[in-house]
């Protein structure tokens, strides 16, 4: 049966109580106490010395170190294991005779201070540990959520916004050309599909992806008439795996600002060299177009720092009568 993060957090969480009060128990079990004062001076110092790491854990930590107050989080944590060591100075003297046998008290030398502050010291770095810990989980959870919503809403914004033209299309085709229209409509149901049900999965193969630009570019040439589609792909590169949408926005954009005015037409290229997915896209820009871009290509660098992080490089420019945009991936 698998355990649920929540169960393991309530095992950790019992064990951090536990481990510690257990270890200490069997070492406070090696002095030499009367036999009727062993059980209960074994518990008490247990207990005197986990003050430490509990004050530390649930008042130090909270109220100083998470909120960045980093001197007087030192100053405290020195001042809490010396008042603590000045506490067993002063009192085990008093309390020795009566439980050890009437053996002479030694007084503490310079040696066993050392052992006490590092054993405190390093209760109170076990108890700083197990907070930051727990908050460096849930930080990381909470990271990848919002990850994984932004990529969604990414994913939304980089969806086709053709539909309206398509179907507006679809009713002329209907009285002009049938056939034409029922290839509109299958065309139009594989782009929906794809949106609906493959899109939702981490990964397609480009294959997929690129039925689905297909798809979209032949819809759009219903609209504009002069544009020549020209892609090519190398066979080796038809199952890589890719996030779905990934290269859309290059064609959508690729579609806007095209010269419907002169020579029309959208170049796709998709090879793989040296372990990398090589793309790219070029079109005509008309002279007084508005400048390629804007809002869907930040998105789709956006998604790329997300999905590959310090694993592309993505270069656009125009050279004054064509823009071209060069994306290459590890894969």
């Amino acid at each position: 049966m698998k355990i649920q993060a929540s169960e393991w957090k309530r095992i950790i969480s019992v064990l951090q109580h536990l481990v510690p009060a257990v270890v200490l128990y069997l070492i406070v079990g090696m002095n030499d106490y009367q036999p009727q004062w062993q059980p209960v001076m074994k518990v008490l110092v247990t207990l005197f010395i986990l003050i430490a790491p509990y004050v530390n854990q649930y008042v130090l930590v909270p109220f100083l170190l998470l909120r960045f107050r980093y001197y007087a989080y030192a100053a405290a944590v020195m001042a809490l294991i010396s008042l603590l060591l000045g506490v067993t100075v002063w009192v085990e003297p008093l309390v020795a005779p009566m439980l050890k046998e009437g053996k002479a008290f030694e007084p503490y030398d310079l040696q066993d201070v050392c052992v006490f502050f590092v054993l405190m010291l390093s209760l109170v770095a076990a108890s700083t540990a197990i907070p930051l810990f727990w908050q460096w989980i849930q930080a990381g959870y909470h990271r990848a959520a919002s990850l994984q919503t932004e990529l969604e809403n990414l994913k939304k914004q980089l969806s086709p916004h053709f539909l309206f033209n398509t179907l507006n299309n679809l009713d002329t085709l209907i009285y002009a050309d049938q056939q034409r229209a029922s290839a509109v409509v299958h065309s139009l149901s594989r782009l929906l599909r794809y949106q609906l049900y493959l899109s939702g999965s981490g990964q397609v193969r480009l294959r997929q992806e690129l039925d689905f630009i297909a798809d979209f570019l032949y819809l759009e040439q219903l609209r504009h008439d002069v544009l020549e589609i020209d892609i090519r792909v190398e066979e080796d590169v038809q199952d890589v795996l890719l996030h779905p949408f990934l290269l859309m926005p290059f064609v959508e954009n690729a579609v806007k600002h095209n010269d419907y005015n002169g020579n029309a037409y959208i170049h796709l290229r998709l090879s793989a060299a040296a372990g990398c997915l090589q793309f790219t896209c070029s079109n005509p820009v008309a002279r007084e177009a508005a400048p390629a871009g804007g809002a869907g290509l930040n998105n789709v660098r956006r998604r790329l720092s997300l999905l590959y992080p310090d694993q592309h490089t993505l270069q656009a420019g125009n050279n004054g009568q064509v823009y071209t945009v060069a994306l290459t991936i590890n894969i």
